[in-house]
């Protein structure tokens, strides 16, 4: 019995052990905002995609989902919601063509994105998130 509960105390400690990870956490800042047309309307759909351009983050993402009233509100993978202080650079998207059961083919969105803003290289979407809540208001050009 000794045995078995030192035996077990081991493995659990090892367990243990195991699950510290070296890798610094860097904490990340609330962002909201909206996707507009220069005419003023909104993106009706679609994503929202940010790398960090910062040193120590450089590379690490978030994104959103763009709602029907073009709002969004940034979110990590593994920290939750928010964005990597410091610069970043954004892509936007249309959505996914989805399945459609009554035809048995593809639908697709009527929200059209312009090339351009679909690569970082290109999209001209830079902001600088602070250490703060963070609201944007994203104008992008529809032709």
């Amino acid at each position: 019995m000794v045995r078995n509960t030192a035996c077990l105390i081991l493995l659990m400690s090892i367990l243990v052990g195991c699950d510290t990870n070296d890798k610094p956490v860097f904490p990340v800042y609330p962002v909201k905002g909206s996707v507009k047309y220069a005419d003023g309307k909104p993106l009706t759909d679609g994503w929202i995609e940010f790398t960090s351009m910062a040193g120590e983050t450089k590379g690490r993402n978030s994104n959103s989902k763009i709602d029907k009233d073009g709002n969004f509100e940034m979110e990590t993978f593994a920290r939750g919601k928010g964005a990597y202080a410091g610069p970043v650079t954004a892509v936007i998207s249309e959505p996914a063509s989805e399945f459609d059961p009554e035809t048995g083919g593809v639908k697709k969105s009527d929200v059209k994105v312009l090339e351009k803003y679909k690569n970082y290289e290109t999209s001209g979407l830079k902001y600088d998130i602070e250490k703060k809540d963070n609201t944007l208001n994203i104008i992008i050009d529809r032709k």
